[in-house]
């Protein structure tokens, strides 16, 4: 197996990902079996980082529709999988990747375009 499989991934993206490589990227760390993790701990927590930054620094979050919060969701529950089976730190991840809250942002960016017009 190729043990650069997230590095590959993501060796000419930018910085910030977009939005579609992002769920990209949480399909490719989700389909990985535990053991992988455990074997390329640096790997993995690196991508994470990655993708933390893209989606709160680099705005990710703003592209999440309402039909994606299910994804994020999913993703954050198999973080804590991810926990609870190998030990590696990845609980710090949730609370910016999960959709708690999104629904009053959204809430209130639409209140914000109808009171600009």
């Amino acid at each position: 197996m190729n043990e650069n499989i997230l590095y590959n991934f993501l060796k000419n993206k930018p910085s910030f990902l977009d939005y579609d490589d992002e769920l990209k990227l949480m399909d490719i760390m989700t389909k990985l079996p535990m053991s992988w993790f455990i074997k390329n701990k640096d790997e993995f927590i690196c991508a994470l980082d990655q993708l933390h930054d893209s989606h709160t620094i680099g705005s990710g979050f703003l592209y999440q529709e309402e039909c994606d919060d299910i994804i994020f969701d999913n993703f954050c529950e198999w973080l804590k999988e991810v926990n609870n089976k190998t030990g590696i730190a990845t609980l710090i991840y949730i609370k910016d990747l999960s959709s708690e809250g999104l629904d009053e942002f959204r809430k209130n960016l639409r209140k914000d375009e109808n009171t600009d017009k």
